[in-house]
């Protein structure tokens, strides 16, 4: 069978080893509840767990992408989903640490569609939270007896000094201007493709598969990463709130340099320099950061990043076809990897 094969056969051989992703969250929950008891609430109602009260909430959760990723990854190896259980959990930990931190960094209020946590529990308590999963996340992975622990554990070190790492150099592509297309793909490379490449790559360093395949699925987790960012860019500024759980603008509002406003920054026309002045200006009206959006899109900002982030993902695809995965696997991750970037069904 080809790499992408589809056929009902083998697509009901990866469903049926297909865990359910309640199995992965009931991992994060009983972890979670045996921080301590302030952690452990802050970080739950992070989770969706709880509400703001520490009274069960209904609220969505995160969508266990990486836990999603892993899985199929693992399949496609020859593995069972509870071979990498506990790095599935454990990568989600490390993802929603950074995701309160960000929080706090952007001073973004609104997490999936709700107040974020630093703003119900105070700043203070949000970061030992999140430093509290990062711990708790390494710990997990560290504790598991399981065949190639030592690699497994080195990559979500590595993984977890990256993000950290694109984290730093995006606060110097803030305040120093004229950040090229370069520098944003390290710091994105950094900050977003390194969890998913840890995502792709810690089956198969349990399943013991050579280099090769390592560097493959490094490499589709790398663009994968980038398609997504960019992406994303693009709905920060045209986005659904009601789809992306966040305002709109916000990079613009905080000078952050994304994609699309890389590519409008660059383009030698008068809307292109109207937006280099507004871009500099001190303060920020509504109505600017309307005008600002309008100018990104008159650029082909809009239009250049959307093409650039379906580069990136046919880039990935093709990594993917390197990684000599099962073939029900590998139409799994390719839908995944589709509604990742695109936020299909």
């Amino acid at each position: 069978m080809s790499a992408l094969d589809t056929s009902s056969t083998g697509r009901r051989a990866f469903l049926s080893r297909r865990p359910e992703p309640s199995t992965v969250s009931s991992v994060v929950r009983q972890q979670v509840s045996a921080l301590e008891p302030t952690l452990a609430r802050i970080c739950s109602y992070h989770l969706g767990f709880l509400d703001e009260h520490g009274d069960p909430s209904g609220a969505e959760g995160g969508k266990l992408t990486r836990a999603a990723l892993m899985t199929a990854a693992a399949d496609g190896v020859g593995l069972r989903p509870e071979d990498v259980r506990c790095q599935a959990a454990a990568l989600e930990l490390l993802h929603n640490s950074t995701l309160i931190h960000d929080d706090i960094i952007d001073g973004d209020e609104l997490r999936r569609g709700r107040p974020a946590a630093w703003k119900v529990f105070g700043t203070g308590p949000a970061i030992l939270a999140g430093d509290a999963l990062q711990a708790l996340g390494l710990r997990m992975v560290v504790d598991d007896p399981g065949p190639g622990r030592a690699e497994i554990s080195g990559v979500f070190a590595e993984a977890l000094g990256l993000v950290l790492s694109g984290q730093a150099r995006e606060f110097t592509a803030r305040s120093e201007p004229g950040t090229g297309v370069a520098e944003y793909d390290r710091i994105v490379v950094e900050k977003t493709s390194a969890l998913l490449e840890c995502a792709l790559v810690t089956p198969a360093l349990r399943a013991g598969r050579p280099e090769h395949v390592l560097a493959a699925l490094r490499g589709a987790g790398r663009h994968l990463g980038l398609a997504f960012q960019i992406f994303n860019d693009v709905e920060d500024i045209w986005g659904d709130p009601a789809v992306t759980g966040k305002p709109v603008r916000s990079d613009i509002l905080r000078r952050n340099p994304s994609f699309p406003v890389i590519a409008a920054l660059s383009a030698d026309s008068p809307a292109g320099e109207r937006l280099l002045r507004l871009w500099h200006a001190d303060g920020t009206t509504e109505a600017q950061l309307r005008e600002m959006a309008d100018l990104v899109g008159e650029t082909g900002g809009r239009y250049t990043a959307e093409q650039v982030s379906r580069g990136h993902l046919d880039s990935a695809l093709e990594h993917l076809g390197r990684a000599e995965l099962s073939p029900a696997a590998s139409t799994e991750l390719t839908r995944l990897f589709d509604r990742i970037v695109n936020r299909t069904a």
